[in-house]
């Protein structure tokens, strides 16, 4: 973060001068993971006193949290009632505990008290509608491990006051607050921020001229869709508008009337189509050998002639060898005589 040695000396004076204002502010924090979980999805911009109201409204319409994951998202805002971004943050809410049941069969998260912190920020962040803020308010207050939250009127104080850079996020603010406030100090600085902060934000946070903490969207692309079918965690959520009243009476009307009709002939009955024979293969013509007529009796003479000539045949005479003959030289023709050569004769002839 840039800026982090001005920042961290603001902090310092910060926190002395609260605790001079303020005195020392004790806050318990309460012992179930899911109601601080839900405490924060609901305490984004709104007091956390105003946030435990909506939750005790929940609490008195169901039985437990598990009967909370079943309502749907538009009927949870109905019970709920005037309470700001109270659809999206049933929406988020939904899909946080609906994630919960399928990690672990029940709405619970004890499990997470177990872990290291590298292992329970890892699984935080991997369930559905918790932003940084309330996954930070759940490793403090349900887990009692060291985080500094801030919602959007401590995010706000903090830039007004220069402890954090103002161009930084909300996860790098939270962050560097948790390198910069010691371990066992972490929650009596949340506490006096938090007080402070809303006696001066909180008009801001409400006219909403302060940074939104911004709701995560559900992960809807394909790859992350079909690694979900492929583990068997996938809940299609099909939205049906309500019948109308006089659909269903129409449909039954229409549904008798036809019935009382006879059906009726199509114009064009389906005729069986004529089955297309296939030409017949011509046949080769075979031609039928020659039978050679009976020959007559040969007379003694044609029979010895023939003897005679069989005998000769066979009588092979030897052949002399022919002479090879040598290939003739081929006649040249005379080359013609260059000058040069001409004139080296004559100096040869007159030395």
């Amino acid at each position: 973060m840039r800026g982090a040695t001005k920042c961290a000396a603001r902090l310092k004076q910060l926190i002395r001068s609260l605790r001079t204002k303020q005195g020392k502010v004790g806050r318990s924090p309460a012992g179930d993971v899911i109601t601080q979980m839900i405490l924060g999805i609901f305490s984004r911009n709104v007091p956390e006193s105003k946030a435990r109201e909506a939750l005790d409204r929940l609490r008195g319409l169901v039985v437990d949290y598990n009967e909370l994951r079943v309502v749907p998202a538009i009927e949870m805002t109905e019970m709920v009632g005037a309470f700001p971004d109270a659809r999206l943050k049933c929406e988020d809410l939904s899909r946080a505990l609906n994630k919960v049941f399928a990690h672990e069969h029940e709405v619970t998260l004890d499990r997470l008290r177990g872990m290291s912190k590298k292992e329970a920020y890892e699984y935080l962040e991997g369930i559905d509608g918790l932003d940084a803020y309330s996954r930070a308010r759940v490793r403090l207050l349900g887990l009692q491990q060291h985080a500094v939250p801030l919602d959007e009127a401590m995010w706000a104080y903090a830039r007004k006051e220069g402890i954090i850079d103002r161009r930084c996020s909300l996860e790098e603010a939270q962050a560097f607050l948790e390198r910069r406030v010691p371990e066992g100090e972490a929650l009596e600085f949340f506490a006096l921020v938090e007080k402070q902060a809303w006696t001066e934000m909180g008009s801001a946070v409400r006219n909403g001229e302060v940074k939104r903490i911004a709701s995560i969207p559900p992960d809807r692309t394909a790859r992350n869709m079909l690694r979900l079918v492929a583990a068997g965690r996938s809940t299609i959520v099909t939205t049906t508008e309500p019948d109308k009243p006089g659909d269903k009476e129409k449909q039954d009307v229409a549904g008798t009337a036809d019935a009382d009709k006879p059906a009726k002939k199509s114009k064009k009955a389906a005729k069986p189509k004529p089955v297309k024979k296939k030409p017949a293969k011509k046949r080769k013509s075979v031609r039928k050998p020659r039978v050679k007529a009976a020959s007559r009796p040969k007379t003694k003479k044609k029979a010895k002639k023939k003897t005679k000539k069989k005998a000769k045949k066979s009588v092979k005479t030897k052949s002399k060898p022919t002479a090879r003959r040598k290939p003739k030289a081929k006649k040249t023709a005379p080359k013609k005589m260059t000058r040069q050569t001409r004139r080296s004769l004559k100096r040869a002839k007159s030395a």
